[in-house]
Protein backbone atom coordinates (compact mmCIF):
# COMPACT_ATOMS: atom_id res chain seq x y z
CA UNK A 1 0.00 0.00 0.00
CA UNK A 2 1.40 3.37 -1.05
CA UNK A 3 1.81 6.01 1.65
CA UNK A 4 1.71 9.77 1.27
CA UNK A 5 4.06 10.53 4.21
CA UNK A 6 7.72 9.50 4.51
CA UNK A 7 9.80 9.98 7.65
CA UNK A 8 13.28 11.35 6.84
CA UNK A 9 16.27 12.89 8.62
CA UNK A 10 18.16 15.70 6.85
CA UNK A 11 21.68 16.66 7.93
CA UNK A 12 24.90 17.95 6.43
CA UNK A 13 28.00 20.13 6.54
CA UNK A 14 29.80 18.22 9.27
CA UNK A 15 33.21 18.68 7.61
CA UNK A 16 34.68 15.53 9.16
CA UNK A 17 38.46 15.80 9.33
CA UNK A 18 38.52 19.53 10.03
CA UNK A 19 41.86 20.14 11.81
CA UNK A 20 40.73 23.26 13.76
CA UNK A 21 44.22 24.61 13.13
CA UNK A 22 43.09 28.24 13.02
CA UNK A 23 40.75 27.98 15.99
CA UNK A 24 43.13 29.17 18.68
CA UNK A 25 42.78 25.80 20.45
CA UNK A 26 45.80 24.10 21.99
CA UNK A 27 46.84 21.03 19.98
CA UNK A 28 45.14 18.43 22.19
CA UNK A 29 41.89 20.37 22.28
CA UNK A 30 41.91 20.66 18.47
CA UNK A 31 42.35 16.87 18.26
CA UNK A 32 39.49 16.37 20.69
CA UNK A 33 37.17 18.59 18.65
CA UNK A 34 38.07 16.60 15.54
CA UNK A 35 37.15 13.38 17.36
CA UNK A 36 33.92 14.98 18.55
CA UNK A 37 32.81 15.59 14.95
CA UNK A 38 32.91 11.84 14.37
CA UNK A 39 31.08 11.32 17.67
CA UNK A 40 28.34 13.68 16.52
CA UNK A 41 27.98 11.69 13.29
CA UNK A 42 27.52 8.57 15.43
CA UNK A 43 24.79 10.42 17.35
CA UNK A 44 23.09 11.23 14.03
CA UNK A 45 23.09 7.57 13.01
CA UNK A 46 21.65 6.60 16.39
CA UNK A 47 18.94 9.26 15.97
CA UNK A 48 17.92 7.77 12.62
CA UNK A 49 17.17 4.49 14.39
CA UNK A 50 15.60 6.01 17.51
CA UNK A 51 13.33 8.30 15.48
CA UNK A 52 12.34 5.48 13.11
CA UNK A 53 13.37 7.51 10.07
CA UNK A 54 13.08 5.63 6.79
CA UNK A 55 15.80 7.54 4.93
CA UNK A 56 18.82 9.68 5.76
CA UNK A 57 19.70 12.63 3.50
CA UNK A 58 23.27 14.02 3.77
CA UNK A 59 23.35 17.32 1.90
CA UNK A 60 27.07 17.73 1.21
CA UNK A 61 30.37 18.65 2.87
CA UNK A 62 30.20 15.57 5.05
CA UNK A 63 33.99 15.53 4.78
CA UNK A 64 36.80 18.08 4.70
CA UNK A 65 38.51 16.27 1.82
CA UNK A 66 41.94 17.83 2.28
CA UNK A 67 42.25 16.62 5.88
CA UNK A 68 39.96 13.65 6.49
CA UNK A 69 41.73 10.34 7.11
CA UNK A 70 40.92 6.98 5.55
CA UNK A 71 40.20 5.68 9.05
CA UNK A 72 37.54 8.35 9.60
CA UNK A 73 35.91 7.60 6.23
CA UNK A 74 35.96 3.87 6.99
CA UNK A 75 34.13 4.49 10.26
CA UNK A 76 31.48 6.53 8.44
CA UNK A 77 30.96 3.71 5.93
CA UNK A 78 30.64 1.19 8.75
CA UNK A 79 28.11 3.31 10.64
CA UNK A 80 26.00 3.84 7.52
CA UNK A 81 26.10 0.15 6.60
CA UNK A 82 24.67 -0.66 10.03
CA UNK A 83 21.59 1.48 9.37
CA UNK A 84 20.05 -1.03 6.95
CA UNK A 85 18.03 1.73 5.31
CA UNK A 86 18.69 4.10 2.39
CA UNK A 87 21.23 6.91 2.75
CA UNK A 88 21.55 9.50 -0.02
CA UNK A 89 24.56 11.81 -0.27
CA UNK A 90 25.15 14.89 -2.46
CA UNK A 91 28.91 15.67 -2.40
CA UNK A 92 29.55 19.39 -1.95
CA UNK A 93 32.38 21.80 -2.61
CA UNK A 94 34.50 20.54 0.32
CA UNK A 95 34.10 16.84 -0.53
CA UNK A 96 33.63 17.05 -4.29
CA UNK A 97 34.08 14.09 -6.63
CA UNK A 98 37.63 14.86 -7.74
CA UNK A 99 40.31 12.14 -7.98
CA UNK A 100 41.23 11.12 -4.44
CA UNK A 101 37.84 12.17 -3.07
CA UNK A 102 36.84 10.58 0.28
CA UNK A 103 34.09 8.83 -1.68
CA UNK A 104 36.81 6.92 -3.57
CA UNK A 105 38.20 5.44 -0.33
CA UNK A 106 37.10 1.80 -0.15
CA UNK A 107 33.74 0.26 -0.98
CA UNK A 108 30.57 2.03 0.10
CA UNK A 109 27.70 -0.12 1.40
CA UNK A 110 24.81 -1.01 -0.89
CA UNK A 111 22.33 1.09 1.09
CA UNK A 112 24.29 4.30 0.33
CA UNK A 113 23.72 6.22 -2.90
CA UNK A 114 26.21 8.96 -3.80
CA UNK A 115 24.89 11.34 -6.47
CA UNK A 116 27.25 12.09 -9.37
CA UNK A 117 27.96 15.24 -11.41
CA UNK A 118 24.71 15.03 -13.37
CA UNK A 119 21.30 15.48 -11.81
CA UNK A 120 20.10 11.97 -11.00
CA UNK A 121 17.11 10.34 -9.35
CA UNK A 122 16.52 7.34 -7.09
CA UNK A 123 12.99 5.96 -6.75
CA UNK A 124 11.67 4.03 -3.75
CA UNK A 125 8.49 2.35 -4.91
CA UNK A 126 7.51 1.22 -1.41
CA UNK A 127 7.03 4.87 -0.44
CA UNK A 128 6.03 6.22 -3.86
CA UNK A 129 9.04 8.53 -3.41
CA UNK A 130 11.80 9.80 -5.72
CA UNK A 131 14.88 11.64 -4.44
CA UNK A 132 16.79 13.82 -6.91
CA UNK A 133 20.36 14.99 -6.34
CA UNK A 134 23.62 16.31 -7.78
CA UNK A 135 27.24 15.93 -6.65
CA UNK A 136 29.93 18.53 -7.26
CA UNK A 137 32.61 17.44 -9.74
CA UNK A 138 34.97 20.21 -8.56
CA UNK A 139 35.17 22.83 -5.82
CA UNK A 140 33.45 25.44 -7.95
CA UNK A 141 29.98 25.31 -9.44
CA UNK A 142 28.95 28.65 -10.91
CA UNK A 143 25.90 27.35 -12.82
CA UNK A 144 22.67 25.92 -11.47
CA UNK A 145 22.33 22.34 -12.82
CA UNK A 146 18.63 22.38 -11.82
CA UNK A 147 17.81 25.43 -13.96
CA UNK A 148 15.85 23.40 -16.53
CA UNK A 149 15.17 20.40 -14.32
CA UNK A 150 11.58 19.46 -13.50
CA UNK A 151 10.32 16.54 -11.45
CA UNK A 152 7.69 14.41 -13.21
CA UNK A 153 4.03 14.98 -12.47
CA UNK A 154 3.40 11.34 -11.61
CA UNK A 155 1.47 11.62 -8.36
CA UNK A 156 4.45 10.51 -6.29
CA UNK A 157 6.44 12.34 -3.63
CA UNK A 158 9.55 14.16 -4.86
CA UNK A 159 12.50 15.47 -2.83
CA UNK A 160 15.41 17.39 -4.33
CA UNK A 161 18.80 17.68 -2.59
CA UNK A 162 20.79 20.87 -3.29
CA UNK A 163 24.20 21.79 -1.89
CA UNK A 164 24.11 25.40 -2.93
CA UNK A 165 23.61 29.10 -2.33
CA UNK A 166 19.99 30.16 -2.05
CA UNK A 167 19.26 33.64 -3.46
CA UNK A 168 22.99 34.47 -3.34
CA UNK A 169 24.58 37.47 -5.11
CA UNK A 170 25.53 37.04 -8.76
CA UNK A 171 28.88 35.32 -9.26
CA UNK A 172 28.58 33.02 -6.27
CA UNK A 173 30.74 29.96 -7.11
CA UNK A 174 28.70 27.41 -5.14
CA UNK A 175 25.58 26.45 -7.12
CA UNK A 176 23.61 29.71 -7.04
CA UNK A 177 19.87 29.10 -7.13
CA UNK A 178 17.01 31.59 -6.84
CA UNK A 179 13.72 31.10 -5.06
CA UNK A 180 11.76 31.04 -8.33
CA UNK A 181 14.11 28.36 -9.70
CA UNK A 182 13.53 26.22 -6.61
CA UNK A 183 9.76 26.51 -6.99
CA UNK A 184 9.94 25.75 -10.71
CA UNK A 185 11.52 22.33 -10.08
CA UNK A 186 8.16 21.23 -8.74
CA UNK A 187 9.39 19.13 -5.79
CA UNK A 188 7.41 18.58 -2.62
CA UNK A 189 10.49 19.42 -0.56
CA UNK A 190 14.04 20.70 -1.27
CA UNK A 191 16.76 19.74 1.25
CA UNK A 192 19.54 22.32 1.19
CA UNK A 193 23.12 22.11 2.38
CA UNK A 194 26.08 24.55 2.32
CA UNK A 195 25.02 27.29 4.76
CA UNK A 196 25.77 26.36 8.37
CA UNK A 197 22.82 28.01 10.11
CA UNK A 198 19.46 26.24 10.03
CA UNK A 199 16.86 28.29 8.16
CA UNK A 200 13.50 27.87 6.45
CA UNK A 201 13.61 29.15 2.86
CA UNK A 202 10.13 28.44 1.53
CA UNK A 203 6.93 27.47 3.33
CA UNK A 204 3.25 27.49 2.59
CA UNK A 205 0.06 26.36 4.28
CA UNK A 206 1.96 25.24 7.37
CA UNK A 207 4.39 23.02 5.42
CA UNK A 208 8.11 23.67 4.98
CA UNK A 209 9.04 23.41 1.30
CA UNK A 210 12.77 24.20 1.30
CA UNK A 211 15.26 24.58 4.16
CA UNK A 212 18.84 24.36 5.36
CA UNK A 213 19.32 22.09 8.38
CA UNK A 214 22.67 23.81 8.96
CA UNK A 215 25.85 22.13 10.15
CA UNK A 216 25.54 19.16 12.49
CA UNK A 217 28.30 20.53 14.72
CA UNK A 218 29.32 24.22 14.71
CA UNK A 219 32.83 25.03 13.51
CA UNK A 220 33.38 28.65 14.59
CA UNK A 221 32.11 31.71 16.45
CA UNK A 222 30.26 32.75 13.28
CA UNK A 223 28.01 29.70 13.77
CA UNK A 224 26.39 30.43 17.15
CA UNK A 225 23.46 28.69 18.74
CA UNK A 226 22.12 25.16 18.68
CA UNK A 227 23.06 22.78 15.84
CA UNK A 228 21.68 19.46 14.74
CA UNK A 229 19.39 17.91 12.12
CA UNK A 230 15.80 17.96 10.84
CA UNK A 231 13.36 15.14 11.37
CA UNK A 232 10.96 15.52 8.46
CA UNK A 233 7.59 14.06 7.63
CA UNK A 234 7.48 14.73 3.90
CA UNK A 235 4.08 14.78 2.26
CA UNK A 236 2.54 16.29 -0.86
CA UNK A 237 3.30 20.02 -0.85
CA UNK A 238 5.99 20.13 1.82
CA UNK A 239 7.15 18.73 5.13
CA UNK A 240 6.36 18.92 8.81
CA UNK A 241 9.56 19.33 10.77
CA UNK A 242 10.96 18.56 14.21
CA UNK A 243 14.35 19.84 15.35
CA UNK A 244 16.93 17.34 16.66
CA UNK A 245 19.65 19.00 18.75
CA UNK A 246 22.60 16.67 18.17
CA UNK A 247 25.70 18.89 18.48
CA UNK A 248 27.91 18.27 21.49
CA UNK A 249 28.90 21.91 21.91
CA UNK A 250 27.76 25.40 20.93
CA UNK A 251 29.59 28.62 20.19
CA UNK A 252 28.27 31.52 22.23
CA UNK A 253 29.02 35.23 22.11
CA UNK A 254 28.39 37.30 25.22
CA UNK A 255 29.00 40.97 25.93
CA UNK A 256 29.66 41.80 29.58
CA UNK A 257 29.62 45.40 30.80
CA UNK A 258 32.37 45.59 33.41
CA UNK A 259 31.95 49.30 34.19
CA UNK A 260 32.82 50.04 37.78
CA UNK A 261 35.02 46.98 38.28
CA UNK A 262 37.86 47.76 40.69
CA UNK A 263 39.91 44.62 40.09
CA UNK A 264 40.31 41.59 37.85
CA UNK A 265 38.40 39.65 40.52
CA UNK A 266 35.37 41.91 39.92
CA UNK A 267 35.56 41.27 36.18
CA UNK A 268 35.71 37.50 36.71
CA UNK A 269 32.61 37.72 38.90
CA UNK A 270 30.70 39.71 36.28
CA UNK A 271 31.57 37.17 33.57
CA UNK A 272 30.59 34.25 35.80
CA UNK A 273 27.20 35.87 36.40
CA UNK A 274 26.65 36.23 32.63
CA UNK A 275 27.22 32.55 31.76
CA UNK A 276 24.29 30.19 32.45
CA UNK A 277 25.16 27.36 34.83
CA UNK A 278 23.81 24.69 32.47
CA UNK A 279 26.41 25.49 29.76
CA UNK A 280 29.43 26.23 31.97
CA UNK A 281 32.46 24.27 30.84
CA UNK A 282 30.67 22.77 27.81
CA UNK A 283 30.51 25.49 25.20
CA UNK A 284 32.95 27.67 23.30
CA UNK A 285 32.59 31.20 24.56
CA UNK A 286 33.60 34.57 23.17
CA UNK A 287 33.26 37.24 25.85
CA UNK A 288 33.50 40.88 24.86
CA UNK A 289 34.33 43.07 27.84
CA UNK A 290 32.81 46.53 27.49
CA UNK A 291 32.34 49.63 29.59
CA UNK A 292 34.45 52.23 31.33
CA UNK A 293 37.23 51.25 33.74
CA UNK A 294 39.47 53.16 36.08
CA UNK A 295 42.70 54.02 34.21
CA UNK A 296 44.69 52.24 36.90
CA UNK A 297 42.98 48.90 36.11
CA UNK A 298 45.11 47.43 33.33
CA UNK A 299 43.48 44.36 31.81
CA UNK A 300 45.68 41.30 31.52
CA UNK A 301 43.62 39.05 29.24
CA UNK A 302 45.87 36.02 29.74
CA UNK A 303 45.51 36.33 33.51
CA UNK A 304 41.74 36.65 33.13
CA UNK A 305 41.57 33.56 30.91
CA UNK A 306 43.49 31.52 33.47
CA UNK A 307 41.14 32.67 36.24
CA UNK A 308 38.10 31.61 34.17
CA UNK A 309 39.23 28.22 32.86
CA UNK A 310 36.09 26.52 34.16
CA UNK A 311 33.61 28.90 32.54
CA UNK A 312 33.93 27.41 29.02
CA UNK A 313 35.42 24.56 27.05
CA UNK A 314 37.36 27.27 25.21
CA UNK A 315 37.32 30.96 26.10
CA UNK A 316 38.11 33.87 23.83
CA UNK A 317 38.27 37.32 25.44
CA UNK A 318 37.85 40.58 23.54
CA UNK A 319 38.74 43.83 25.31
CA UNK A 320 36.35 46.57 24.24
CA UNK A 321 36.63 48.60 27.44
CA UNK A 322 37.84 52.18 27.56
CA UNK A 323 39.47 54.21 30.34
CA UNK A 324 37.07 56.31 32.40
CA UNK A 325 38.94 59.58 32.26
CA UNK A 326 37.52 62.94 33.29
CA UNK A 327 39.58 65.55 31.49
CA UNK A 328 38.26 68.28 33.77
CA UNK A 329 39.96 66.61 36.71
CA UNK A 330 43.33 67.88 35.45
CA UNK A 331 44.44 71.50 35.41
CA UNK A 332 44.30 72.68 31.80
CA UNK A 333 47.90 73.92 31.77
CA UNK A 334 49.37 71.02 33.72
CA UNK A 335 51.34 68.34 31.89
CA UNK A 336 48.64 65.67 32.50
CA UNK A 337 45.91 68.11 31.41
CA UNK A 338 47.69 68.96 28.15
CA UNK A 339 48.37 65.27 27.53
CA UNK A 340 44.71 64.32 28.02
CA UNK A 341 43.47 67.22 25.87
CA UNK A 342 45.83 66.35 23.02
CA UNK A 343 44.86 62.67 22.92
CA UNK A 344 41.18 63.49 23.21
CA UNK A 345 41.46 65.77 20.18
CA UNK A 346 42.83 62.84 18.20
CA UNK A 347 40.20 60.46 19.55
CA UNK A 348 37.41 62.86 18.53
CA UNK A 349 38.38 62.60 14.86
CA UNK A 350 39.72 59.04 14.65
CA UNK A 351 37.26 56.63 13.02
CA UNK A 352 39.46 53.56 12.71
CA UNK A 353 38.60 51.30 15.66
CA UNK A 354 42.05 49.73 15.91
CA UNK A 355 43.74 53.13 16.00
CA UNK A 356 41.25 54.34 18.61
CA UNK A 357 42.20 51.38 20.80
CA UNK A 358 45.88 52.34 20.50
CA UNK A 359 45.13 55.95 21.43
CA UNK A 360 43.03 54.91 24.43
CA UNK A 361 45.80 52.59 25.58
CA UNK A 362 48.34 55.41 25.19
CA UNK A 363 46.07 57.68 27.25
CA UNK A 364 45.78 55.07 30.00
CA UNK A 365 49.49 54.28 30.10
CA UNK A 366 50.47 57.95 29.94
CA UNK A 367 48.29 58.91 32.91
CA UNK A 368 49.72 56.04 34.96
CA UNK A 369 53.21 57.29 34.12
CA UNK A 370 52.33 60.82 35.26
CA UNK A 371 50.78 59.50 38.45
CA UNK A 372 53.45 57.00 39.45
CA UNK A 373 56.53 58.00 37.55
CA UNK A 374 56.53 54.55 35.95
CA UNK A 375 54.14 52.05 34.41
CA UNK A 376 53.63 48.55 35.77
CA UNK A 377 52.26 45.77 33.50
CA UNK A 378 51.63 48.12 30.57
Amino acid sequence: MMRDVVRIIQAGDLHLGTPFSGSGFPVEKARQRRRELLGTFRRLVEAVVEQKAELLLLTGDLFEAEWVSEAEVAEVRQLLAGLNRPVLITPGNHDCLQPGSPYSFGEWPDNVHIFGPQVGAVTFEQWNLTVHGYGYASRWLRENPYQEYRVPDDGGLHIVMVHGSFDAPEGTPYLPIRAEEVKAIGADYVAFGHYHQASVLLDEAGLMQAAYAGSLEPLGYDEPGEHGAFLLEVTHGGARVEWLALAQRSYRQVEVDVSGALSLFDIVEKVNEAVPLEVRGRDLLEVTLSGALEPSLMLDLEDLRERMQDVAYHLRLVDDTHPDIDGDAFAAHSAPGRFVAKLRERLDVETDEAKRRVLERALQVGLLAYERGKVVNA
